[in-house]
């Protein structure tokens, strides 16, 4: 007979995939599962989602992960990183009313603007921790209210995307706080939902599911849950957390200093401030952290990833071998683009490259520029002038950050740079702060998998449950500031130069 071997499943409900992945009680991988889906724009700057199949995801990565399991293996626990900032309207049940309002929808300007009048912008980020604009539950749900008063009025329940995976998982809905604060319904200093902002929309308090820390057990699965799923019905639900969070905590990105940096089309910054007014001081978007008590702050620097796709579908080199397979071209030509720019030389040759999308150098949707580009430079030069750009970008919002008070000791990044056998180095160099490379990529499934160890008992808490699951890491240190450090002078004197004077942003 087979000995039992305990496990830990983290569930990453993302934006456009659900990864899941099981680990053992010592943080060992044992399978990995996903499935994508759809984002629906029926009309310009509207996004949404099929709420049903964000959970037939869930149940079909579940059931793929149980199939994969060896005879003896149980899991006893899971729980859920998921994406925060999209609206589902329901039943009593849960049952979805309408498609699910994404956080990157931006039908809600008007009501944005009409809020902007009433409480202001300056009451909304000190309260939520998070600034007004037009993407996120507060302006969906009065955009609901003014263009869907019918449904929204049906509607007994107004769930997101955690707290409805959690109810058809558990068999009822419960909101953490990190994922709460991303509605700009949460008053982040109460921990409560906020009565002037549900006021402002006219929403019922309880359509809103109650609020638990991240961790907390919210019971066994349903039987029709575990029916769907394969596991065993005593499999305990745990309260999880935001994706960004749940990946700090699966890093060890828990403490004033430390600094995850997540790379792909957007890189986001996310630090942990020392207090709740540091945090609002530094004009970042604050939430609570997964960890009780803590703080997490997040920046955006934007599309900035997007420059280097833009650069092979526009200057793809023709050397890809005729015979290479469609599902590995992608693949193939990112070694060649990192091939080609570590034979450039660190500064590119003088090639400046300001990011077509994000950081200081947004000049409008798609207006980036290359400076100093002469017949001499190369394809290798271009891809590495814009790995620099991005990391002065990146450099730049750090110095921001640290002098609007919030330490930045070190940096710790995942995400597609990561896989970069040159960009993590050029990250190092630029930015003076030693790196650190996680092996594993499945940051928010494994911090879900620590909180689900929390809720079990297994772990006295997130930070010990991370010091078992930490997994082999890679730490590079700066080896060339002096270059750096004068080629960032160089870069934003160009900026100054060529972006800001009287509001002419044209070459």
């Amino acid at each position: 007979m087979a000995r039992e071997r305990q496990l830990l499943l983290g569930l990453d409900v993302g934006t456009t995939a659900t990864k899941a992945a099981i680990f053992d009680l010592q943080g060992a991988i044992v399978a990995v599962a996903t499935r994508p889906y759809t984002l629906l724009t029926p009309r310009p700057g509207w996004v949404e989602q099929d709420p049903d199949e964000l959970w037939q995801a869930v149940v079909g990565t579940i059931r793929e992960l149980v199939s994969r399991q060896a005879p003896g293996d149980r899991v006893i626990a899971l729980s859920l990183a998921s994406q925060g900032g999209t609206t589902i309207l329901g039943d009593g049940a849960g049952t979805p009313l309408h498609p699910a309002i994404s956080w990157m929808d931006e039908r809600g300007s008007r009501q944005a603007r009409g809020i902007r009048q009433t409480l202001g912008e300056e009451f909304v980020r000190r309260t939520t921790g998070w600034p007004l604009g037009d993407t996120l539950p507060l302006q969906h749900l009065g955009w609901l209210r003014d263009e869907r008063p019918t449904v929204l009025e049906r509607a007994e329940r107004v769930l997101f995307v955690n707290d409805f995976i959690l109810q058809r998982l558990a068999g009822h809905a419960i909101m953490n706080p990190s994922d709460a604060t991303m509605t700009q319904l949460f008053n982040i200093a109460a921990g409560d939902w906020d009565a002037y902002l549900l006021e402002e929309i006219d929403l019922l308090r309880g359509k809103l599911s109650r609020v638990e820390p991240s961790g907390h057990a919210l019971g066994t699965l349903t039987p029709e849950a575990s029916r769907l799923t394969g596991l065993p019905p005593d499999t305990l639900v745990v309260n999880g957390a935001h994706d960004q969070y749940c990946a700090a905590v699966g890093t060890g990105v828990t403490r004033p200093g430390t600094v995850l940096l997540s790379s792909g089309t957007a890189w986001v910054i996310l630090a942990v401030p020392e207090t709740l007014e540091a945090g609002l001081a530094s004009g970042m978007a604050i939430s609570c952290h997964a960890i009780p008590g803590r703080w997490g702050a997040i920046r955006s620097l934007g599309g900035v990833g997007a420059s280097l796709e833009w650069l092979l579908r526009t200057l793809e080199p023709a050397t890809r071998d005729p015979g290479t397979r469609a599902g590995e071209e992608r693949s193939a030509d990112y070694v060649a683009l990192n091939a080609a720019a570590g034979r450039s030389e660190a500064g590119a040759r003088g090639l400046l490259f300001y990011p077509l999308v994000g950081g200081h150098s947004r000049i409008g949707a798609g207006r980036g520029a290359f400076l100093h580009l002469t017949l001499e430079h190369t394809y290798g030069d271009m891809a590495r002038a814009i790995m620099e750009g991005t990391c002065f970008e990146l450099r730049w919002a750090l110095d921001e950050i640290t002098a609007g008070g919030v330490p930045v000791n070190s940096l710790t990044l995942v995400g597609g740079a990561a896989a970069s056998p040159l960009w993590p180095q050029i990250i190092a160099d630029s930015t003076g702060l030693s790196l650190s490379l996680p092996t594993d990529r499945q940051a928010a499934a494994r911090g879900a998998a620590i909180i689900a160890g929390v809720g079990a008992g297994l772990f006295p808490d997130m930070e010990s449950g991370f010091e078992l699951f930490r997994e082999h890491e890679t730490h590079l240190v700066p080896a060339n500031t002096a270059h750096y450090e004068e080629a960032f002078a160089r870069y934003r004197r160009y900026y100054e130069r060529v972006y800001a004077p009287e509001g002419d942003h044209s070459l």
